[in-house]
């Protein structure tokens, strides 16, 4: 609506607006709905009123993911097509978790936490999105070394992935699980959690021998601390027979560097030389392609 404003000598017409940004996600609802020639009856059905949906259309009401859910099957659309935005689309969240992935690798744990942070805090992001940011922030904040709060974050996605059936992202956040209840030094529930996670991953019939060569480092350690050095021994030399020809330098290093503190518990010093020098090349060796990235 326009509005003639008056001053001396002269009418100046402005554009009156209501301080309402149109709301995207309604909108695409009503276009995909006119478009598929179907009423508000039709798509709420027994699960909300139309007047509900009316008032989401508008821009005046939000569903939940739940809701969502329903709209987008009965509107024959993926729900990632109504949250799509600018700043909250697929493609933009799927980003903010490569890069939150990246800074981990590169060793940047805090902007890893700020960006997982960023990206879970949308209302409107697919719980499998969620919970996969959720899985990175855990890591950020077991390298920050807060094990409670990690404890708490990988917890609640746990929880969605219970429900949800994704084998391979239940694998990780059992295995994540384990290492923040191990920095907590809670060994025993760390061990169940990474048995959880071997667990998950055989009857899933995944291969990955990274993933599995890191679960079976981090249970050899449970052995170390608790004394055993020989069962601690054959747990890493499990993990790296797991690993193959398949080079992940710092699961590796770590690997190495049980191994090494192992055999000298044995009173095996030759052996124990040798993978501490191993475990050390490995590290500098890590070391340098970071500072090249």
């Amino acid at each position: 609506m326009a509005v003639t404003v008056k001053r001396p000598g002269k009418k100046v017409t402005r554009r009156k607006t209501t301080g309402r940004i149109p709301d995207q996600m309604g909108a695409r609802i009503r276009r995909v709905r006119l478009d598929l020639g179907l009423s508000l009856a039709d798509v709420a059905g027994k699960d909300f009123s139309r007047a509900f949906l009316n008032q989401v259309e508008l821009g005046r009401s939000r569903p939940s993911m739940k809701t969502l859910q329903v709209i987008a099957e009965r509107l024959r659309r993926p729900i990632e097509y109504f949250l799509q935005d600018p700043t909250n689309s697929l493609t933009a969240l799927e980003l903010t978790l490569a890069e939150a992935g990246t800074r981990l690798r590169q060793g940047d744990a805090e902007r890893a936490r700020a960006l997982a942070s960023e990206l879970i805090s949308h209302t409107f992001v697919s719980p499998d999105i969620r919970a996969r940011g959720q899985l990175l922030l855990g890591e950020a904040l077991i390298r920050l070394g807060d094990g409670e709060q990690a404890e708490k974050t990988l917890a609640a996605a746990i929880e969605l992935g219970d429900s949800a059936g994704w084998p391979l992202l239940m694998v990780e956040l059992y295995d994540r699980m384990g290492s923040a209840l191990y920095l907590q030094r809670r060994p025993n529930d760390a061990g169940r959690s990474w048995d959880r996670a071997l667990s998950a991953y055989e009857d899933a019939e995944l291969e990955d021998p990274v993933l599995k060569a890191r679960i079976l480092g981090h249970r050899a350690n449970i052995h170390y601390v608790a004394g055993q050095p020989q069962e601690a021994v054959r747990g890493y030399e499990a993990a790296i027979e797991a690993a193959g020809h398949v080079l992940d330098m710092q699961g590796l290093g770590g690997i190495y560097e049980g191994l090494a503190l192992s055999l000298r518990k044995m009173g095996q010093y030759g052996r124990a030389l040798d993978y501490a020098q191993r475990s050390l090349r490995l590290f500098q060796t890590l070391h340098v392609v970071r500072m090249s990235a």
